[in-house]
């Protein structure tokens, strides 16, 4: 999952606390991590979240979220790491991967990948594959040949 609004706390008992959680329920950046626990609440390194990085989330039982707040402003630049990095999508409506990706120098073989779908690029050509579409709320993985940096553009 990702977040495209910040709210006046990015905090995870703030956002993630209006859910009924059961011990054994997580959340983790691709750095970090927090655990619940009933009775004490989350315990981990992780204790914000950001409209910069997608999230895994692991919970016991389905749940709806909704979060309201102020639209992330784009332009927004990142920094893609050679290898996987996890984005967020930061835009407020599904938009195509063909535009949505952030702007950077992709080389053959570069990843797009989802929670169900993937995307390759390729030169002269672009993205393809089963990814087509990114949607708000949705995290992403992409792999790079050579990392740097890059922009969602809006």
């Amino acid at each position: 999952m990702s977040f495209n609004v910040e709210v006046s706390s990015m905090d995870v008992t703030f956002l993630f606390g209006q859910l009924s959680l059961s011990s054994g329920d997580y959340i983790k950046s691709q750095s970090s991590f927090t655990d619940y626990y009933d009775g004490y609440g989350f315990f981990g390194v992780l204790t914000s979240v950001t409209t910069a990085e997608m999230y895994a989330v692991k919970l016991s039982g389905a749940a709806m979220m909704r979060v309201n707040g102020t639209p992330t402003t784009l332009p927004k630049s990142i920094t893609l790491s050679t290898g996987w990095t996890w984005l967020p999508c930061p835009y407020q409506a599904a938009v195509d991967l063909s535009v949505g990706a952030p702007v950077f120098s992709y080389s053959s073989g570069d990843q797009f990948k989802s929670q169900s779908a993937f995307s390759e690029y390729y030169d002269g050509f672009g993205w393809f594959g089963t990814l087509n579409t990114l949607q708000p709320g949705q995290g992403y993985k992409v792999r790079v040949a050579t990392g740097g940096s890059a922009v969602f553009s809006g």
